[in-house]
């Protein structure tokens, strides 16, 4: 099979994962649930790279735009990327970015890591603006309850992600 044959269907198989994983989710207070998107996310950035990884999140977020049910509670449509989660679903975009952007192992994860940090920034910024929550209260209701379990989902994605790139033509 030719590179980019291979490429197309790794970005097609990650989309549904992602829209599979998002559907095994815990509703939480602030109407922000916890998935395993993260580990999703950060496992193509680091398997199949930037390009091919971005390619991967904007299909999974432009799928879910036009209705398709692939984020959380089977849910699908522009109101749910304007909704409480919106920050955060815009958010994977910065956070394959830096999952793809190395393949030494510490500034991998390092930058990995990073993603994350940007993409709870971006998520709290947008919950903050949705409720006009303070900094801090939109901080604790959307950021810490999650932020440990995806950064751990990070590092593991990286050491996973090493594991399967030995056994997959890339």
């Amino acid at each position: 099979m030719k590179k980019r044959t291979r490429k197309i269907t790794y970005t097609a198989l990650f989309v549904a994962i992602i829209a599979v994983v998002s559907q095994i989710a815990i509703p939480m207070p602030s109407l922000v649930p916890i998935t395993l998107q993260t580990l999703i996310i950060c496992l193509c950035g680091y398997i199949i790279g930037l390009r091919a990884g971005v390619c991967t999140v904007l299909a999974y977020i432009l799928l879910g735009a036009v209705g398709a049910p692939v984020f959380s509670s089977f849910q699908g449509g522009f109101s749910v990327i304007i909704g409480h989660g919106g920050g955060f679903i815009i958010g994977f975009i910065p956070l394959v970015i830096l999952c793809g952007v190395s393949e030494k192992p510490l500034s991998a994860i390092l930058f990995g890591i990073l993603g994350v940090v940007i993409c709870h920034g971006f998520g709290v910024i947008w919950y903050m603006g949705l409720t006009s929550n303070p900094f801090i209260a939109s901080l604790v209701l959307v950021s810490l309850p999650y932020i440990i379990k995806d950064i751990i989902f990070c590092v593991l994605a990286y050491f996973i992600s090493q594991k399967i790139r030995k056994k997959l033509p890339l």
